[in-house]
């Protein structure tokens, strides 16, 4: 709708983010392996790199060779929850810093607590609006002009 206000951006941790070069990459982690694909493919048409990790374990596996510059963090997930994967993504030396958005069905208050106890930096509802996941992105993996003045 024009002249609607774009929505807020849901930022948990105000801490700043490092500025990457394009393209930037992601990381998606969910055990909805055709919804992650399809999130995939929404953002590569964007310039936006991806990798598509079927749950939290394989999210922590991933290729070495490959970080991330922002974590897709499906939340309810069988044997190892979103939590579960931000808290082991926290105490590794690869993801102890990279931004995690906390991406589910559910509303941000049922899980804000417990997110930000396991420091994931924001949130995004599944089935909002594409541009307000890539505005998040733009924020948590700023390009190299966000630090011009």
């Amino acid at each position: 709708m024009p002249g609607a206000p774009a929505p807020l951006l849901k930022i948990w941790n105000p801490r700043p983010f490092a500025c990457v070069s394009p393209p930037v990459a992601v990381l998606i982690v969910d055990d909805d392996i055709a919804g992650a694909e399809a999130l995939a493919a929404a953002l590569a048409t964007e310039g936006i790199r991806t990798i598509v990790a079927d749950g939290g374990t394989s999210a922590l596996v991933t290729p070495p060779a490959w970080t991330p510059h922002v974590v897709i963090l499906d939340i309810e997930m069988p044997a190892c929850d979103g939590f579960g994967v931000a808290l082991a993504m926290r105490g590794s030396r690869r993801f102890a810093n990279t931004p995690i958005i906390a991406y589910t069905s559910l509303d941000e208050t049922d899980v804000i607590e417990r997110g930000k106890e396991a420091e994931i930096d924001a949130f995004h509802r599944k089935g909002d609006p594409l541009r307000c996941l890539l505005r998040l992105i733009d924020h948590l993996a700023p390009g190299e002009a966000a630090k011009i003045p």
